[in-house]
């Protein structure tokens, strides 16, 4: 088979093309090489995959892409820091370069799957909790008073008891809270009606090897680890005991090869672990792999707009994979056992 993949000398779509080698497909990838990450190739690149390095906004698609059997489309440039300072940039780059690509390959006749990658991000704060006397439903949001008290937790007003977040599924409604998200749910609006079998997987945050540690606009995992690595000691808000749900690269990897190799999967596919982690176990856990004293400083206080949990449900991603897909203490020793 001959997958087009996009982004794909990046973290994740390294992977992705690794993966897809090893099971004798060809691949071509298309990657910008964003300066703003990259000074020059990776040294990961493979010599039996066909790389064009361009930006999917000045790609000129002709007649070697007819062939073309399954679209994996990664590519997008990201982090709600970059958003801020580039809104005009990155929704360009993420909107009008993935509506190129699916112009593109609405008229490729050999094409049989499109897997877009997606984002928890879309969610935005549509997160439930439960309270746990009565049963009902609440929002995540939380009143100034209790955070300024040091009370972290989503609280119920009426019991005055600590809620338990519900794992968010494929049906919650979009509603992204900043421009990174916005573009990437647009970008699945891209692809409404496409005439081809699509699945969108909605990624949580992701680690794994090759995942940059220094990186401004890395995420919170790959920052404790960079930090923990460099001996600097991880400076914890709130009590340290926000939850995340961080999933394993290969797990995801996993998930889209699959996909396109012809597994049955729905439209929409939460790719997490399902399991939460709390920011001073993952301190705990990056600290034993990686063999440095898991020191962490819990100075409090809190960020406002900061969600307290985030976790999703697995169930979906269990069902494409046929197994549960990996916790972070599984995870960890894969992705950061070689990072010293």
């Amino acid at each position: 088979m001959k997958v087009l993949v996009t982004g794909g000398a990046g973290f994740i779509g390294s992977h992705v093309v690794d993966a897809l080698r090893a099971e004798g497909h060809a691949v071509v990838v298309i990657d910008s090489l964003d300066t703003d990450v990259w000074h020059q190739p990776p040294s990961y690149l493979r010599s039996d995959v066909d790389y064009r390095f361009i930006d999917l906004r000045w790609w000129k698609p002709d007649a070697s892409y007819d062939d073309v059997e399954a679209v994996i489309h990664l590519a997008a440039l990201g982090g709600v820091s970059r958003a801020a300072r580039e809104p005009g940039n990155l929704l360009d780059a993420n909107v009008a370069g993935t509506a190129k690509l699916v112009d593109a390959a609405m008229h490729w006749p050999k094409l049989r799957r499109f897997v877009l990658a997606s984002s928890f991000s879309v969610y935005g704060s549509n997160y439930e909790y439960r309270v746990p006397s009565t049963g009902a439903l609440r929002d995540a949001s939380r009143r100034a008073a209790d955070l300024e008290a040091g009370r972290f937790e989503v609280m119920d007003p009426a019991t005055g008891e600590v809620a338990d977040i519900v794992p968010i599924t494929e049906a919650a409604v979009p509603n992204p809270l900043e421009l990174y998200g916005a573009s990437k749910y647009m970008q699945e609006l891209c692809l409404r009606a496409f005439p081809k079998p699509l699945t969108i997987l909605r990624f949580s945050s992701v680690y794994g090897d090759r995942l940059r540690l220094d990186d401004g606009e890395a995420t919170i995992v790959a920052k404790l680890a960079g930090w923990l690595r460099s001996g600097q000691v991880p400076k914890l808000f709130e009590d340290g005991g926000q939850k995340r749900d961080w999933v394993y690269v290969g797990d995801l990897v996993e998930a889209a090869v699959r996909i396109v190799g012809g597994v049955e999967a729905p439209p929409i596919v939460n790719v997490c672990s399902g399991v939460g982690t709390t920011l001073i176990d993952a301190c705990e856990v990056l600290g034993g792999v990686l063999g440095v004293p898991a020191k962490y400083e819990v100075v409090g206080g809190y960020r406002p707009g900061d969600m307290r949990h985030c976790l999703g449900d697995n169930s979906t991603l269990a069902g494409v994979l046929g197994r549960a897909p990996r916790t972070f203490r599984e995870g960890a020793p894969l992705a950061f056992g070689g990072a010293r």
